[in-house]
């Protein structure tokens, strides 16, 4: 899938978004006014991000390679999350709170070798880390346009929430997620600000944990006829 657009139409959480739900394998650059990334994807989850002064920094494949060797030494040492897996996050973080400028996607997998496993960054985790530092409300509000909006849990929310890392206060808004609330009701649930509840959603659905709820069938009502009771009764008796 090759996707280009504007930052100040889709958000950089909202890209990542959609490279997350198709599982996408590739090279998403994020250009703007002072910051030039790109953000490295396999079956939609994460394995590097870097800034660049020129385009071509993100091609060279040896940079590539020896970086993400050195993460995966660094995390069969038993380091877990290094200090090579604290740099990507922090130009992550850096990346997707750029609101102006241009995205472009591109399916490629020249960043990997044969037989090589990376170390995998939950794509989850970015989402809900850099919502937690997001402070624009209209991008909120074109993904939570309404306090009557429903959502429900994805049937492996448990899995993806466990992926997200999210807070005890993030998953008891996720919990209050039942598919009959509306979002109002999930803030008079859990009695926390409407802000803070509305945002942490707003994370919530773009990391794919939940989504709109669907409509369920409403049951045909059935009434009895005086008729139709009288020979229920009969049949009963005669019992």
């Amino acid at each position: 899938m090759a996707i280009k657009g504007d930052l100040q139409l889709f958000h950089p959480i909202e890209v990542f978004q959609m490279v997350r739900s198709n599982r996408e394998t590739g090279v998403l650059l994020i250009s703007s006014p002072g910051v030039l990334g790109g953000v490295y994807f396999v079956e939609g989850d994460i394995v590097y991000a870097t800034t660049a002064k020129k385009m071509y920094d993100f091609f060279s494949k040896k940079k590539f390679t020896n970086f993400l060797k050195a993460m995966k030494e660094e995390e069969s040492k038993g380091k877990g999350n290094g200090a090579l897996w604290q740099e990507v996050i922090d130009t992550l973080l850096k990346v997707t709170s750029v609101t102006k400028g241009s995205f472009a996607f591109e399916e490629a997998s020249f960043f990997l070798e044969d037989q090589f496993q990376p170390v995998l960054i939950p794509t989850e985790f970015v989402i809900m880390e850099a919502t937690r530092r997001l402070d624009d409300w209209d991008v909120v509000g074109r993904k939570i346009s309404s306090m009557q909006l429903v959502f429900e849990r994805r049937n492996n929310w448990e899995e993806m929430a466990k992926r997200a890392e999210l807070t005890p206060e993030e998953m008891e808004i996720l919990e209050a997620v039942d598919g009959e609330r509306s979002v109002e009701k999930v803030i008079e649930a859990t009695n926390r600000p409407s802000k803070e509840v509305t945002k942490v959603l707003f994370g919530l659905l773009c990391s794919g944990i939940i989504g709109r709820a669907r409509k369920r069938p409403k049951l045909e009502k059935r009434w009895i006829t005086k008729g139709l009771l009288k020979r229920l009764i009969r049949k009963i008796r005669g019992i």
